[in-house]
């Protein structure tokens, strides 16, 4: 083909056709502009496609994170709920005066002091923001609600610290003075995981008055009270901000699956 131009070329220059050859020139550079402008165009398509092949990458992975972050926030959710539940029992029970009582009572109170804090399942989302790539994104809706997300993932994290330093001071600390409670746990062997809970009829009968003694103590402990209001509270709070995001999460789902299907 540039033989065959190079040779046109020629052949008006040889007859002295120099306006022929200025229109053939000026058709040629116009021929070489539009296979730029189409190359150009052609590389722009290719790395749109490829911008767009990872943005579904990442829309898959962040969905794929989301999916298990609705049975997590569905776990905990449960989790800050019984964990009220408990504290309501122990404030509204009666006072123990057996060791029956004292059973039921060192139930619920392992339930209030077992501490477990919420981890995200946020993996790609972190990765989307530390490696700059979170541009990639170009739906606003996702973006924003992924941002919004992370947002009450920080006001999780505030409020489980928050309740932390009390648990510390009502509760803990409280407990401590009272470690004969604990009489309801296997100490005498080393377990993977938390202690073995012993029966009843495991405990030496010489150690019931003590247990429900210590146990009766507690239960009208004020100090110790305040600390079960304020979980049960605390508690109550989270349990609605994980319930909500169950729906929120869902909600964000249903936008990626939208933008991944066009």
């Amino acid at each position: 083909m540039i033989k065959f131009f190079r040779h046109i070329r020629k052949r008006l220059i040889s007859e002295s056709k120099f306006s022929k050859y200025l229109l053939y020139a000026i058709g040629e550079i116009i021929l070489v502009v539009i296979g730029i402008l189409i190359a150009l165009q052609i590389n722009n398509w290719n790395e749109a496609r490829k911008e767009r092949n990872r943005e579904i990458n990442y829309l898959q992975n962040v969905r794929a994170d989301l999916t298990k972050e609705v049975e997590n926030n569905k776990s905990f959710a449960s989790y800050r709920f019984s964990k009220a539940q408990a504290c309501s029992t122990l404030l509204n029970g009666i006072t123990p005066a057996s060791i029956q009582d004292v059973e039921e009572y060192t139930n619920r109170y392992e339930q209030v002091f077992i501490w477990n804090t919420f981890q995200p399942n946020n993996n790609t989302f972190k990765e989307l923001l530390s490696s700059g790539n979170m541009s990639l994104i170009t739906n606003d809706s996702i973006k924003n609600a992924l941002l919004e997300l992370d947002k009450r993932y920080a006001e999780i994290a505030t409020g489980e610290e928050h309740m932390r330093r009390e648990f510390e001071a009502y509760l803990y600390d409280t407990h401590v003075e009272n470690i004969a409670a604990l009489g309801f746990f296997d100490l005498k062997k080393p377990a993977y995981g938390f202690p073995a809970r012993l029966r009843i009829e495991d405990i030496p009968r010489s150690q019931h008055d003590k247990l429900i003694e210590d146990a009766r103590w507690q239960h009208n402990n004020e100090v110790f009270k305040n600390g079960l209001r304020l979980a049960l509270m605390n508690n109550s709070f989270l349990a609605g901000i994980h319930k909500d995001l169950i729906v929120f999460i869902e909600t964000i789902i249903g936008l990626i699956e939208t933008e991944i299907a066009e």
